[in-house]
């Protein structure tokens, strides 16, 4: 039987909602686009760091030293900056993620003696992140304030609580100091293609080099380049229109 004109028209129809739907599909999901710009006053914080810790700001007394390296944990529906300590007097490892109340965040952690206690906030003057931890007071950190001071310098203060009035009181701060070359304020360098931070690392496609920041940025663009691409010629379009 020959198909009836009605029903070439329908099937014509419906071939471009088809391939609508296989594109988009195919595309990032915007779940990652905005955890990722709600983190972006953070995404300086990529790479490593040695801190030097204090119980009494201005002492050394009881003063330790401790590394960091703070790398992009990406998916297609979601993005997190992941915390990994080295000798940390406090913490093993961390995630910091939008939480799902918009405005506020949380960070997972992995104490040194490996229990993990979950902390939440906001974001207050100059982005510094307060962050309590939830549930009953318990022994240990229960607040920690992250305050970014530069490219190349953040504090960590850790608090503990007393249970009788849930008064907060210090443990100590660490002072984080990016490793490796001081970068001058206003100092250009190449820019990571999947988070806007600073690319360090070198990604080819098709013949050109990109730059990613971090181990999770190049998983990302290597694991479908020209998705990434497209995604940051958008966000540069975006960026141009008035």
């Amino acid at each position: 039987m020959r198909p009836t004109t009605r029903g070439v028209l329908a099937a014509c129809a419906v071939l471009p909602l088809l391939s609508l739907s296989l594109i988009q599909a195919d595309e990032p999901v915007p779940g990652r686009r905005a955890d990722q710009a709600a983190l972006k006053p953070y995404g300086g914080w990529i790479g490593p760091w040695r801190g030097v810790g204090q119980p009494k700001r201005q002492s050394n007394r009881g003063a330790w030293t401790e590394t960091a390296a703070w790398t992009w944990e990406l998916t297609r529906d979601a993005a997190a900056l992941a915390l990994a300590v080295d000798r940390g007097k406090y913490f093993k490892s961390a995630r910091l993620a939008p939480a799902k109340k918009p405005g506020r965040f949380q960070l997972d952690a992995v104490l040194t003696d490996g229990s993990k206690r979950t902390f939440q906030g906001e974001a207050g003057d100059r982005d510094r992140l307060v962050l309590s931890a939830e549930g009953p007071a318990a022994e240990g950190v229960r607040r920690i304030t992250l305050t970014p001071l530069h490219d190349t310098r953040f504090l960590m203060l850790l608090e503990a609580q007393d249970p009788a009035n849930d008064v907060y009181y210090r443990l100590g701060e660490v002072g984080f100091t990016r490793q490796g070359v001081a970068f001058a304020a206003g100092e250009s360098y190449p820019i990571c293609i999947v988070t806007e931070g600073r690319g360090t690392i070198s990604v080819t496609y098709q013949g050109k080099t990109y730059h990613v920041c971090c181990s999770g940025c190049k998983q990302l663009f290597d694991d479908d380049p020209a998705a990434i691409i497209a995604e940051a010629e958008a966000r540069t379009k975006a960026k141009a229109s008035p």
